[in-house]
């Protein structure tokens, strides 16, 4: 009875939970931990074969490569005439003489080094011969490295093969792979008369260590404990205390350090005397079984899902409107009103569902009139800023007319008369908001030509802009009271009283950008500004606020001065060409 009533007072979704794991997810479970121990084995000894195979692959590429570049050193070395010319005394031969010899001795070697793997070979001999020099490619002297430590180590092979780390005299910063030998002399085997050095680059080699299992360091080092290339610096520090011995293992064994436990396996290479080691941590084992072990979860939780499918067809008809209410209720908290477009039930679930319904709909018809209301009030203040700019554009011409009847100019006065005509045609018969960027400029030209005959041609007026502008629309009257701003409080406040305005304008990335520039005296701060005409700001605060109402963007336009270099206004809004939707307005 308890059971029973604890059951009955679960949720929906503990009951499924609980349903689910009698169902599906315990015999998984059992399944899982009885073949768990059968799979760790299996992945074990799958990892250890890979990584002894890809150690065995670079060992042989090695040990052919190597054995291959001593079998050249090997020709070398019972070359004859090619021992018997490097044991002569210079001092008895001739130039020419010299000269001829190693002629032979040069073609046979670029033989050499053409049909091998090598980057060069390089003989160390008697300092007097003519051929040799210290940077020379094929024939340096003996004298400047006989002191060296990699020098001495192949001396003291007594004429064996020995594989060094060596500098290239020719470029110090270059370290390079060498294999040395002593050359005897053919009258006295007990003599040495040089060194003959085959050199592999580093970089060559490196490919051979990396084609590895990952987590898998391996790296070549001399018998002296220096290494010559690795597949990872940054463990190689760490790891290499594991090799204080040179030695062979046939196959990877444990080796422990530092609380840490490692896989290792090293080789000699070859006859040579360069060993090939090799470090797993014995951590990737685990990490390899934990790997495996997840792949089987996931493939278990898709069973689980699976069931849970089956499951959900059985619980849907209960569950399947509430979860749907939930989720429309969330949509709701995120600001995105929307209703639930299901049947009707006469259930206890459809009245909820019809009364959410309700709700919604109030909701979103109320938005809807707060929006129109918006809409109106904005349009009421974009038409209250269009209507301040026209009677200051007006009375601003007008008190030119007047200036110009002092003066007894009647050509000047008919032709603003007539600009003022066409303006107000274009803009008021149309009755839009909106003109093209061509217009306005049209407009700029006429009010600069009536300036420019006013002020006798001292002011210039230039207009730079692409072909792609033209098209595009503003809200009427916006370059206009910048061009006066310009005239008003840049040129006219310079001691001349002349200077040029320049409209610059380009589209980019679907932006339209204009630019208003004088070459005036800029403008100072307040204490040191001394303006004969002094402005209150009003043109442009209007136009950034109509710009701001038209394109929903609030720095629509920006202002810059250099104080004695002169003033640029910036547009910077969307690009909407004449035919396209407008802004809303």
């Amino acid at each position: 009875m308890k059971l029973g009533a604890w059951l009955g007072n679960l949720s929906l979704q503990k009951k499924l939970m609980i349903l689910f794991a009698l169902a599906g997810i315990l015999p998984l479970v059992i399944t899982f931990f009885a073949t768990y121990g059968q799979l760790r084995d299996s992945v074990i000894s799958r990892q250890s074969y890979a990584a002894n195979q890809s150690f065995e692959q670079t060992l042989s590429l090695l040990s052919s490569k190597f054995s291959h570049i001593e079998e050249v050193s090997s020709m070398i070395m019972i070359d004859e005439q090619m021992n018997a010319v490097f044991s002569q005394d210079p001092d008895y031969m001739q130039v020419w003489e010299q000269l001829s010899a190693f002629e032979r001795i040069t073609d046979y070697t670029r033989i050499l080094q053409t049909n091998s793997e090598m980057n060069g070979i390089v003989y160390y001999i008697d300092d007097g011969f003519v051929v040799t020099g210290p940077r020379a490619a094929m024939y340096r002297p003996i004298g400047r490295v006989e002191g060296l430590p990699w020098a001495q180590k192949i001396m003291a092979a007594k004429g064996d093969a020995v594989w060094v780390l060596a500098e290239d005299e020719a470029s110090p910063s270059k370290t390079q792979l060498i294999l040395g030998r002593v050359l005897w002399d053919v009258n006295d085997y007990s003599t040495p008369v040089g060194i003959v050095t085959i050199r592999v680059e580093l970089g060559q080699l490196q490919s051979y260590v990396m084609n590895t299992a990952v987590e898998q360091l391996i790296y070549v080092e001399t018998e002296d404990g220096e290494v010559v290339i690795s597949n990872g610096q940054d463990e190689l520090e760490h790891r290499q205390q594991l090799f204080t011995k040179q030695v062979t293992r046939e196959r990877f064994e444990p080796v422990a350090t530092d609380n840490m436990k490692y896989l290792v396996r090293d080789s000699r290479i070859g006859s040579t005397n360069l060993f090939l080691h090799s470090v797993i941590s014995a951590d990737l084992a685990a990490q390899a079984v934990n790997q495996v072990r997840n792949q089987v979860l996931i493939v278990y939780g898709a069973v689980c899902l699976a069931l849970l499918v089956c499951i959900m067809p059985v619980t849907k008809s209960i569950t399947r409107r509430i979860f749907l209410l939930m989720n429309k209720m969330s949509q709701v908290r995120q600001g995105r009103l929307s209703t639930l477009d299901i049947a009707t039930q006469e259930d206890e679930i459809g009245h909820l569902v019809s009364s959410y319904n309700y709700m919604i709909n109030s909701v979103k018809e109320l938005m809807d009139t707060q929006y129109r209301l918006g809409q109106e009030i904005k349009g009421a203040e974009l038409r209250a800023l269009q209507s301040q700019i026209n009677p200051h554009f007006l009375y601003n011409t007008l008190d030119m007319i007047v200036w110009m009847a002092q003066k007894d100019e009647k050509k000047n006065i008919q032709h603003v008369v007539y600009a003022l005509s066409d303006y107000y045609k274009l803009i008021l018969n149309k009755g839009e908001d909106f003109v093209t960027v061509k217009d306005e400029l049209r407009l700029c030209e006429m009010y600069a030509a009536i300036q420019q005959k006013r002020f006798k041609g001292k002011i210039r007026f230039a207009i730079e802009v692409e072909q792609s502008v033209e098209a595009c629309l503003l809200p009427k009257i916006t370059l206009q009271p910048l061009v006066e701003n310009a005239i008003v409080h840049g040129i006219l406040e310079k001691p001349e009283g002349e200077g040029q305005i320049i409209i610059r304008g380009s589209t980019r990335d679907g932006r339209l950008q204009l630019t208003v520039s004088d070459d005036g005296p800029g403008i100072g701060t307040a204490d040191t500004r001394t303006s004969k005409h002094r402005g209150s700001g009003y043109g442009l605060n209007n136009i950034r606020k109509r710009l701001e109402y038209y394109f929903n963007e609030p720095n629509g336009i920006d202002l810059r001065s250099l104080q004695g270099a002169g003033t640029t206004v910036y547009i910077d809004v969307p690009a909407i060409m004449k035919g396209t939707e407008e802004p809303d307005s």
